[in-house]
């Protein structure tokens, strides 16, 4: 159980170092780069950076603060 603890700790710690807006812009890039990939690539489909994205547009809500 205090190595859960201390994971959630270090990712809160890791997290917490960028800003919503940072998360938004790494979203929309992540999200740019599979669009043109899909249309530029015939038969190109990646699941894995639908999910970055997604990921990534989901941090935006997230709060990193540690409830003491």
């Amino acid at each position: 159980m205090k190595y859960l603890k201390a994971l959630n700790a270090a990712s809160e710690r890791y997290l917490s170092r960028f800003t919503r807006k940072q998360f938004f812009f790494a979203a929309i890039a992540v999200t740019a780069v599979n669009y043109s990939l899909a249309y530029t690539i015939p038969g190109y489909k990646s699941i894995y950076l639908a999910m970055i994205g997604g990921w990534l547009f989901g941090m935006i809500f997230a709060s990193f603060h540690s409830a003491k």
